[in-house]
């Protein structure tokens, strides 16, 4: 800053005290005050003003003058009237300085900073607000002040407003918004009446690209190969970066797809957590197949960037896999019941053989094969079978007493299932024994049969598997509905026929329901030196014969007057059979019955299907239909015949000569009958009001 030295006093000035450099410098300020000149046209450049200040005015100026340089800033005339009239001043100034130099200088004193670079700022953002300060000479106020910003730049705050008074200052606020990459410079244009050309201060700034939203992943899919059904695989890892220019948000990161129950998702990529520009994050799966085949799913990773106005960023990640069954023995078996027939106790049948078969992918071992009751087993199967591998197991039967005898050969393996069991049986028969056995040995069911009627014939077969001649007995039935039934005579098995050993007869039995609903009986055979098989078992249902049954839509039929349309009958079968009408009457002529017209019944006799309806139409002809019948009030019963249950059914008719009196007469009018009843007291009255309006007429002629 500029620091006036000590001065003589200016003409016309008080005399200062010359050892007080206050008293010198008042006496300038004296001196400036009357001598303002005016500026030039040309720039104002504060950055020149600072370098030639500092060239020409340094030297010449103290701290203890600052408040003499105050009356400098924005004013080059003061400076010029200094310099010619301040002779320290003279001597080092004059001749150094142009005008242009003044006005830099002025500028320079009185617009702070004299530039102003901003940091670096993203294309599209606005910087931190940077200030100007523009100070007035205490010696004059500044007006019409404005200031305009260039370039990439705007005015934005600070509290100037159109002037500054003298001796004060303000502040203009600055923004950087680049409008596009790179080194970007313009320039706060000041112009106010202390310097009459404006004074730009230099803007400058460095702006980086537009903020960007960027997501890549390492890998765009993963495939797990062969895996084992229901057991997990190792995890794999797919890292992903921020190549953007900003924050990335996670806003979900899910497994979906045909088979994404299979994959299970890890790692420490995580909505809520966000991801710098340049970091990384991973995203782990495992895959365990749920099924044997093909399985796929897949990873979607959605992300935005709230920086860069919410622009979006995603990866999807493709997963893949085979699930495999994993190896294991699978024992299958020939058969899974082995039946001896009839043995002598004590005596050993020979062999059945039963095949297993390893139809898995690993090797069947059997810890144990053994058989229960009176059955022996042997086998061929070793150590293990191999896949695809068979042995076989050998099962005898040595009964130890008549009769019949089960078992059971368990197989315990390392295959699934394990133990497996085969249904071992057989018969015991003593030494010259007949043994009988019916086939089917279950029994018999005759199904649904109308009662009466014949539900046809059951054949049993009864063999003898023992070792002697049976000499058959009786064949007996018993239980609650032994009657339902009968052996019938096309049997060959008959009471005193002997059954050689290994021959059979047939029992032929019936079915004829005496009743409804369910019959149950048995079918018992004796003979002499045999064991007996069980009872068979006897069952049938007993259903009713199909019978009609009739409905009527009315018991009763009122006719009121004479009505030629008359009232229609509705007759429903509402059984099961055909319901036949035989005949329909009425017990007098003053009624009739029409069976004529669509829906109509017909003439009886007639017939109506189960379900059905059909109509009959009833008249009345009136109480004087008949010449010695009168009577206000006509009954009569009209009667129904068929084969419903019971086999008549009668409605009764009914009309009412007193409703006659009035009739419609086809023109729009009526007919008045003679009645007996009371007058109508509406008529009377309607009467008495005529009567009265006729007189009142007659009195005013």
């Amino acid at each position: 800053m500029m620091t006036l030295p000590r001065s003589r006093a200016l003409p016309g000035a008080r005399s200062a005290v010359a050892a007080s450099p206050a008293s010198a410098a008042l006496s300038t300020l004296a001196v400036i005050a009357g001598a303002l000149l005016a500026a030039p046209a040309f720039a104002a450049d504060p950055v020149a003003g600072q370098t030639r200040f500092s060239q020409v005015c340094a030297a010449c100026h103290t701290v203890a003058s600052t408040a003499v340089v105050d009356r400098g800033r924005n004013n080059p005339a003061m400076i010029q009237n200094a310099i010619n009239t301040i002779p320290a001043m003279t001597a080092a100034v004059s001749g150094n300085v142009s005008a242009t130099d003044l006005a830099d200088i002025a500028a320079y004193l009185g617009n702070s900073p004299a530039s102003i670079s901003f940091a670096q700022t993203t294309v599209g953002q606005t910087s931190a607000v940077s200030t100007v300060t523009i100070s007035a000479s205490r010696l004059a106020a500044l007006s019409s002040l404005t200031a305009v910003a260039s370039g990439d730049f705007a005015v934005q705050g600070g509290s100037c407003g159109t002037s500054v008074p003298a001796g004060t200052s303000c502040t203009v606020g600055v923004v950087f918004k680049p409008t596009a990459a790179g080194a970007r410079s313009g320039a706060l244009t000041i112009t106010h009446n202390g310097i009459s050309t404006a004074i730009p201060i230099a803007l400058s700034g460095t702006a980086n690209g537009a903020l960007q939203a960027g997501l890549s992943a390492d890998a765009s899919s993963v495939d797990f190969g062969t895996q084992t059904v229901g057991v997990a695989s190792a995890a794999r890892t797919v890292t992903l970066t921020n190549t953007g220019t900003a924050s990335l948000d996670f806003g979900s990161i899910g497994v979906s797809g045909a088979n994404a129950g299979d994959f299970t998702r890890g790692g420490s990529c995580a909505v809520g957590t966000p991801l710098a520009v340049g970091a990384t994050c991973t995203v782990t799966a495992t895959f365990s197949p749920a099924a044997a085949g093909a399985r796929s799913a897949s990873i979607a990773v959605a992300a935005t960037a709230p920086a860069a106005g919410g622009a979006a960023a995603n990866v999807n990640l493709a997963l893949s896999g085979t699930g495999q069954i994993a190896a294991a023995p699978v024992s299958s078996l020939s058969a899974s019941s082995l039946s001896f027939g009839t043995a002598t106790v004590g005596t050993t049948t020979a062999a059945q053989t039963l095949t297993v078969t390893n139809t898995g992918s690993a090797a069947l071992s059997f810890s144990a094969i053994a058989a229960s009751g009176p059955f022996a087993a042997t086998h061929t199967c070793g150590a293990s079978i191999p896949a695809a591998g068979t042995c076989t197991v050998s099962v005898t039967f040595t009964p130890t007493a008549a009769g019949a005898a089960t078992g059971a050969l368990s197989l315990t393996s390392n295959a699934a299932g394990s133990p497996q069991s085969v249904a071992l049986a057989g018969t015991g028969a003593l030494a010259n024994t007949a043994i009988l056995g019916w086939s089917p040995a279950a029994g018999a069911d005759f199904g649904t049969v109308t009662v009466g009627a014949d539900g046809g014939l059951k054949h049993f077969t009864l063999s003898n598997t023992g070792t002697a001649a049976a000499t058959l007995g009786s064949f007996s039935l018993a239980g609650a509905a032994a009657a339902d039934y009968r052996v019938d005579t096309a049997s060959t098995c008959v009471a005193g026929a002997s059954l050689a050993v290994g021959a059979s007869c047939d029992l032929a039995i019936g079915f004829s329901p005496r009743a409804v609903g369910a019959r149950a009986a048995t079918a018992n055979v004796v003979a002499d030196n045999a064991t007996l098989p069980a009872a068979l078992a006897l069952s049938g249902t007993g259903q009713g014969a199909p019978q009609p049954a009739l409905q009527l839509s009315a018991t009763s039929i009122d006719l009121g007057a004479a009505d030629t349309a008359g009232r229609p009958l509705t007759l429903t079968n509402s059984g099961n059979a055909a319901l036949h009408i035989a005949s329909l009457a009425i017990s007098t002529a003053r009624f009739s019955i029409d069976t004529s017209g669509t829906g109509s019944c017909g003439a009886a006799p007639f017939t109506v299907a189960p379900g059905a309806n059909c109509q009959v139409t009833v008249r009345w002809l009136g109480a004087g239909a008949a010449a010695s019948d009168a009577a206000a009030t006509d009954t009569a019963t009209l009667t129904l015949q068929g084969d419903m249950s019971p086999a008549t059914a009668t409605v009764a008719l009914s009309g009412s000569a007193g409703n006659t009196a009035m009739s419609n007469s086809g023109g729009g009018g009526c007919t008045i009958g003679a009645g007996t009843g009371a007058a109508d007291p509406l008529l009377l009255l309607m009467a008495g009001l005529s009567g009265l309006i006729l007189w009142r007429r007659r009195a005013r002629r």
